[in-house]
C-alpha cells in the first residue's frame, strides 16, 4: 500500500502544472499539434494563442521561441531534442501530475515523487541551457535589457520552480528511504 505525502507544497506544484498545460499545448506545441488552419486565420479557434506567440516573438525576437527544423542553424540543433522531450516526457508528466494532485487529491506516492524529481531536473536543466544560450546572442540584435528580461523574467522561473521542485521531491524520497531503513533496523532489533 502506497503512503502519500500531502504536503502543502503540493498546492504550489499543482498550480505550476496547471499553468504549464496551456503553455505547452497552445504556445510551444501550436505549430506541432494543430494544423495552421486552426490558428493562423483571424477567427480561427486558436487564433488567440497564435497572437500571443506572435506578440512574444515581435517583442523579444527570441530565436528559441521561433525555432523550427526549417530555421535550425546548426548551433541550436539541441532545440529539436528539447521539443521532443517536452512533448514526449514533460507534457505526459505534467498531465499525470495534474491528475494525481488535482483530480485524485491524494498527494504524492514514492513513484510520483520519483517522476516529479525527473521532471524537475529535466526541465531545470534544459531551461538552464536556454539561459546559457542567451548570453551568446548577438549584442547588436539583443540589448542587455532584452537579455536580462529573457533570462530573469521569462526563462528564470522555468528554471527556478522546477529546480526547487526537484529538491523537494529528492527530500521526500530521502525521507522515505530513511523511514524504510529505520523500519528495517527496528525489525532486525526485535
Amino acid at each position: 500500500m502506497a503512503v502519500y505525502n500531502t504536503s502543502a507544497r503540493n498546492h504550489v506544484w499543482l498550480a505550476w502544472f496547471v499553468l504549464q498545460v496551456p503553455i505547452i499545448v497552445l504556445i510551444d506545441g501550436l505549430d506541432y499539434f494543430f494544423p495552421s488552419s486552426m490558428y493562423e486565420p483571424a477567427g480561427a479557434p486558436l487564433h488567440f494563442a497564435y497572437n500571443i506567440k506572435q506578440d512574444y516573438v515581435a517583442t523579444y525576437n527570441d530565436p528559441i521561441g521561433q525555432w523550427s527544423p526549417e530555421t535550425a542553424s546548426g548551433h541550436d540543433s539541441w532545440m529539436g531534442l528539447f521539443l521532443y522531450l517536452e512533448f514526449a516526457f514533460i507534457l505526459p508528466a505534467v498531465l499525470y501530475a495534474v491528475f494525481q494532485l488535482g483530480v485524485m487529491r491524494r498527494g504524492t506516492s514514492g513513484a510520483t515523487e520519483l517522476l516529479l524529481l525527473l521532471y524537475g531536473f529535466e526541465t531545470a536543466l534544459t531551461t538552464l541551457v536556454c539561459i546559457h544560450d542567451v548570453a551568446y546572442w548577438d549584442p547588436a540584435a539583443y540589448s542587455p535589457e532584452v537579455k536580462r528580461t529573457l533570462t530573469f523574467q521569462l526563462f528564470g522561473p522555468w528554471f527556478a520552480i522546477p529546480f526547487l521542485m526537484s529538491i523537494d521531491m529528492a527530500c521526500r524520497i530521502l525521507a522515505r528511504f530513511k523511514a524504510a531503513d529505520a523500519a528495517l533496523a527496528s525489525k532486525k532489533g526485535q
